[in-house]
C-alpha cells in the first residue's frame, strides 16, 4: 500500500465531493443547538435554588443535581446517535465518491438506512470492548481502537453484521500491521493539523465558533474518505 497515493487520491475526493462534510456539519450543528436548549430548560430548576446556599434545601440540591446530570446525559445520548448516522452516511457518500458516482445526501441516507442496525450494534460493541480496555490501565483500550479502527467501514461498505465486521477489522489490521500502523500515525498528524487549524480560526471573533465546526466536519470528512480508502486498499492486498 503506497500511503501517500492513498492520501492524494483523498484529498481529490473530498476536493471534488464537498458535499461529503455536510452530514457532520449537520449534526455539529444540531449538537450546539441541541445543548443550548438542553441548558436553557435546566437553568430554571437551577437557578430556582436560590443564590444562597445556607438556604438550599436536600431536595432542592438533588433536583439541581439531577437537572444538571441529566441534561447531559441527554445531550450526550442524543447528540452521539446523531453523530453517528452522520458518520455513516458520510462513509456511504464517500464510499460512492470512491466509486465514481456523485453522492448526495438523499443517497447517502438511504444506504445508510440500510445499515443503521448493525452500525448501532457495532458501535456498542466497540464501546464496551474500547471503554473496558481503557479502564484496564488505558493502553488497552488504545489497543482495541487501532485493532477496530475499520469497524464501522466493514459494516456500511461490506454489509457485514456487527460480530463480522468487528473481525473483519482484526483480521485487516493484524494482517497489514504496517501499513495501518503508518495510517494511524499519518491521522494523528492529521489530528494535529486540524486542531491547529480550529484553534486559530476559533480565535477570530463572532465568527470563530461556526469557522471552528466548518474545520472539523471537513476534517472528519476526509478523515472518513481516507479511512475508507486505507480499508479498501488494504483488503485488496489481502485478497491478491
Amino acid at each position: 500500500m503506497n500511503i501517500s497515493k492513498t492520501l492524494g487520491s483523498s484529498y481529490q475526493v473530498a476536493k471534488n465531493n464537498p458535499m461529503i462534510i455536510a452530514p457532520m456539519l449537520v449534526a455539529s450543528v444540531f449538537g450546539v443547538v441541541f445543548s443550548l436548549i438542553v441548558v436553557g430548560s435546566a437553568v430554571p430548576t437551577i437557578a430556582g435554588i436560590g443564590s444562597d446556599p445556607s438556604t438550599i434545601t436536600s431536595e432542592q440540591a438533588i433536583a439541581g443535581i439531577g437537572a444538571a446530570v441529566g441534561g447531559g446525559f441527554l445531550v450526550m445520548i442524543i447528540s452521539g446517535f446523531v453523530g453517528l448516522i452522520a458518520h455513516g452516511m458520510t462513509v456511504a457518500m464517500a464510499n460512492m465518491a470512491l466509486n465514481g458516482e456523485t453522492p448526495t445526501l438523499a443517497t447517502g441516507w438511504a444506504r445508510f438506512m440500510t445499515r443503521l442496525v448493525p452500525v448501532i450494534i457495532a458501535s456498542i460493541l466497540m464501546g464496551l470492548i474500547i471503554g473496558l480496555g481503557t479502564i484496564l490501565l488505558v493502553l488497552p483500550g488504545i489497543v482495541a481502537a487501532f485493532l477496530l479502527v475499520f469497524t464501522i467501514v466493514a459494516v456500511v461498505v461490506d454489509d457485514l453484521g456487527a460480530g463480522q465486521a468487528l473481525s473483519r477489522s482484526l483480521t485487516t489490521v493484524t494482517r497489514n500491521f504496517g501499513a495501518t500502523f503508518v495510517f494511524f500515525l499519518v491521522v494523528l498528524g492529521l489530528a494535529i493539523i486540524a486542531a491547529i487549524a480550529s484553534a486559530i480560526v476559533g480565535a477570530i471573533p463572532l465568527l470563530g465558533a461556526i469557522l471552528t465546526m466548518i474545520v472539523s466536519a471537513a476534517f472528519s470528512g476526509f478523515l472518513t474518505i481516507f479511512t475508507l480508502a486505507t480499508y479498501r486498499e488494504l483488503s485488496a492486498d489481502a485478497d491478491a
